[in-house]
């Protein structure tokens, strides 16, 4: 059973973190034959552009090629997804690495600094009224200009320290040793403690939607100049309808990149925030269970 359910989780990891991205971002890649008549843009214009030379032979592809065979062709477009969903994940960590240097460790830091200066100029008395209403008329645009501007996620909830600091000490008086304080450590400890000891914990289903959010979040940063760029190229050629959804498919790629980027973060700290929790859990066990 337990054989099973490993393969399960193994399964799940693939569908949400792979595959599920690829077939995503393929489908992206190939929806704008559905607002273009392929075969009605004039042949000078399709060898001038990339995009709508690419669109020609996935039309033609898809005209002849799936008609005729539609078990390989979906087979083919399954694989594709999984190499693409592959592709994806490593260049979204990328990413986010490089965009957490340049804002969280870099822009960032300047930026609060100097707007603390200016708040502190201004209410030298951070008790007094006008400063307390003015703060919180101004959380929510702060809250949505740190889910703009900061990319690396919260290892786990802030209130968990408490539980971190009692699980280091656990393990240090039970082992002898001065296990390291890095979160990293400390979540792959609990999830051998928790594979081991077969307790059941969302951990692994958390870090499943983490990389799929992170994908995501990839996929519509990347489709929103593809569309951009499509929308110009093929501009002539749309009917009055593609034109007329066009600003709003852009506006939906946009808010659907804020959507995951905020939600990937979420993710990681629940992630962290359920294995601290569970080692917490099997440590005290014992003493758990006799209260």
């Amino acid at each position: 059973m337990n054989d099973f359910f490993s393969k399960l989780e193994n399964f799940l990891f693939d569908i949400l973190g792979l595959i599920l991205p690829g077939a995503i971002f393929l489908m992206i890649l190939l929806s704008p034959v559905l607002f273009v008549n392929i075969d009605a843009v004039p042949e000078a214009a399709v060898d001038g552009s990339v995009v709508l030379s690419a669109l020609q032979t996935v039309s033609h592809i898809l005209k002849t090629y799936w008609a005729g065979y539609p078990k390989s062709s979906l087979a083919i477009l399954v694989i594709f997804a999984y190499l693409m969903g592959h592709t994806v994940k490593v260049f979204s960590r990328i990413k986010y690495e490089v965009l957490a240097a340049v804002f969280d460790d870099g822009l960032n830091r300047p930026i609060v600094s100097g707007y603390q200066w200016v708040c502190g100029a201004l209410f030298p008395n951070t008790s007094s009224t006008v400063y307390l209403r003015l703060k919180e008329l101004l959380r929510p645009l702060g809250t949505v200009l740190g889910y703009l501007f900061t990319f690396r996620a919260a290892d786990y909830l802030t209130s968990d320290g408490v539980l971190k600091e009692n699980c280091l000490a656990l393990v240090d008086s039970r082992l002898a040793i001065r296990y390291p304080e890095d979160d990293r450590l400390i979540t792959k400890l609990s999830g051998v403690i928790s594979t081991q000891e077969s307790i059941k914990t969302l951990g692994p289903f958390f870090l499943a939607k983490y990389n799929l959010y992170r994908s995501l979040a990839l996929i519509f940063v990347v489709t929103t100049p593809y569309y951009i760029c499509f929308f110009r190229v093929a501009g002539a050629y749309l009917p009055p309808s593609s034109h007329e959804i066009s600003r709003l498919i852009i506006a939906t790629m946009m808010i659907l990149w804020f959507t995951f980027h905020v939600k990937y973060k979420r993710y990681w700290t629940l992630y962290g925030d359920e294995r601290i929790v569970s080692l917490f859990y099997i440590l005290n066990k014992k003493k758990l269970n006799e209260g």
